[in-house]
C-alpha cells in the first residue's frame, strides 16, 4: 500500500508499507499480525518502522530523524493496558491500540469510518481496468470540526474491487484539490506464511523493555493515566486488576 498526503503549508508526505494478518486458522499457530512502513517528507526526512504481535506482545523496530533508531519489546500485559485505553480515549496513535489494517485488511473498516463522516453513494464502475463499486460523498453536516479522528477533507472517493471486496483506491479532496489518497498495490488472501514471516528485524541493535526506553514509556503512563481519569472512579488499567479483564 503506498498512500500521499498533504499537510497544511503544503508539505508532502509519502509512505509505502505492508500488512501481514494470520487469523489462527493453520495448524498450531496462533493468531499473529505484522506491518511495516517506510515514509519519507518532501523536506528530506525519512523514517522505517515495523512491528509484529503475538501472544508475547509486541516486537517493534523504529528509525526516525527525533530520536534515531530503537528496537522494543512491549510484553503482553502493557499491550493489554494500551488496547484498553485506546478504547476508552478512542485513540490508535500507539502500539496495541486497535489497528484497523489488521482487523479488517480488506479495507471494510475503512469504509465504516468513512460512513460515518461522508454521505457515501454506491455506482458501479472501474478503476485500473478493474470492475467494481465507487464510493463517492460529501462531509456530512453538523458533525464536530474539532474532532481529530475525522478525516481533513470535505469530500472522498472509495473504490471497492468486485473480484475481492477489497478497497484498493481512495481519495480526499479539499475543494479541487487532493490532500490524501491511498492505493493498494497488491492484495493476497489465504497465503501459507512462511516461519520468519512475522519476525521484525532490529538491524543489529539489541532488543531492550519499553520500560528502559524513557520517551516511549513516558508517553505509554500518561496515556494510560489519561484513561485511568476518563472512566469511572476506581477502574483501573488491566494489569491493575484482578480476575477477568473488564471494559471500563
Amino acid at each position: 500500500m503506498v498512500t500521499e498526503s498533504r499537510l497544511p503549508g503544503g508539505v508532502l508526505v509519502q509512505t509505502r508499507g505492508e500488512v501481514r494478518v494470520l487469523r489462527g486458522t493453520q495448524p498450531g499457530a496462533p493468531a499473529r499480525t505484522f506491518s511495516s512502513l517506510e515514509y519519507s517528507f518532501g523536506d528530506g526526512l525519512r523514517g522505517h518502522m515495523a512491528a509484529a504481535r503475538s501472544d508475547d506482545g509486541i516486537v517493534m523496530f523504529e528509525e526516525g530523524p527525533a530520536f534515531g533508531a530503537v528496537f522494543l519489546h512491549l510484553d503482553a500485559a502493557t499491550v493489554e493496558d494500551l488496547e484498553w485505553a485506546g478504547e476508552v480515549l478512542d485513540r490508535s496513535d500507539l502500539p496495541g491500540m486497535a489497528d484497523g489494517r489488521a482487523r479488517s485488511p480488506l479495507g471494510s473498516g475503512l469504509v465504516r469510518d468513512l460512513d460515518r463522516a461522508f454521505e457515501l453513494a454506491v455506482e458501479s464502475g472501474e478503476h485500473a481496468g478493474q470492475p467494481g463499486r465507487w464510493l463517492r460523498g460529501a462531509r456530512r453536516r453538523g458533525l464536530d470540526e474539532r474532532d481529530p479522528e475525522l478525516p481533513a477533507a470535505d469530500r472522498v472517493e472509495v473504490f471497492v474491487r468486485d473480484a475481492d471486496r477489497a478497497v484498493v483506491h481512495a481519495r480526499f479532496f479539499v475543494g479541487e484539490e487532493v490532500v490524501q489518497s491511498i492505493t493498494v498495490e497488491k492484495v493476497e488472501c489465504d497465503v501459507t506464511f512462511p516461519a520468519d514471516a512475522f519476525e521484525v528485524d532490529g538491524h543489529g541493535l539489541r532488543r531492550r523493555e519499553v520500560q528502559d526506553y524513557v520517551p516511549m514509556w513516558e508517553q505509554i503512563e500518561d496515556t494510560l493515566q489519561r484513561a485511568e481519569a476518563r472512566v469511572a472512579d476506581g477502574v483501573l488499567r488491566p494489569s491493575r486488576r484482578g480476575g477477568k479483564r473488564k471494559k471500563g
